[in-house]
């Protein structure tokens, strides 16, 4: 069964996919990016954040919408405390792992290295909170009896 708060609309084609994977297999070509590379999505909703929705259980809602489920990447949202855009830096980079890493992501520059980086610890972090909503069931409706009976049926 596919986790329901992982489906993508595209409002510009209205297809609908079952999660975030499968629309970044289906339209990598928009961002120029290889079907098979895990994190091509979040480079497509970076570069078209208003193309897309996400399910939050209850409605298709853009992708920065505060009811978007957690693990949403919210494109246009820069992290809390961070200035918004870009920012050119100069900074002294350990070349063997910057060449292990590289070759781990699949990335052929510094800055998608960097980039695809950035949002591996970003989904980490969003798969923690989904842990931690599990664990205290916070917002979850899995253990209410009524739920769960319908659920086994």
């Amino acid at each position: 069964m596919t986790n329901a708060s992982h489906r993508i609309l595209d409002t510009e084609t209205g297809t609908e996919y079952e999660a975030k994977a499968a629309a970044g297999r289906h339209l990598a070509h928009l961002v120029n990016g290889d079907p098979k590379d895990q994190f091509v999505w979040f480079q497509i909703a970076r570069t078209y954040p208003k193309r897309f929705r996400v399910w939050n259980g209850h409605a298709w809602v853009r992708l920065d919408d505060s009811s978007a489920p957690v693990g949403t990447l919210r494109p246009s949202d820069p992290p809390t405390g961070a200035r918004s855009g870009t920012r050119l830096t100069t900074l002294a980079i350990d070349e063997r792992k910057y060449a292990e890493v590289k070759a781990v992501l699949g990335t052929s520059t510094l800055k998608d290295t960097v980039d695809r980086s950035f949002d591996e610890v970003l989904v980490r972090a969003a798969r923690a909170r989904s842990i931690e909503r599990l664990r205290n069931m916070e917002g979850i409706d899995l253990d209410k009896r009524s739920v769960m009976e319908k659920a086994w049926r």
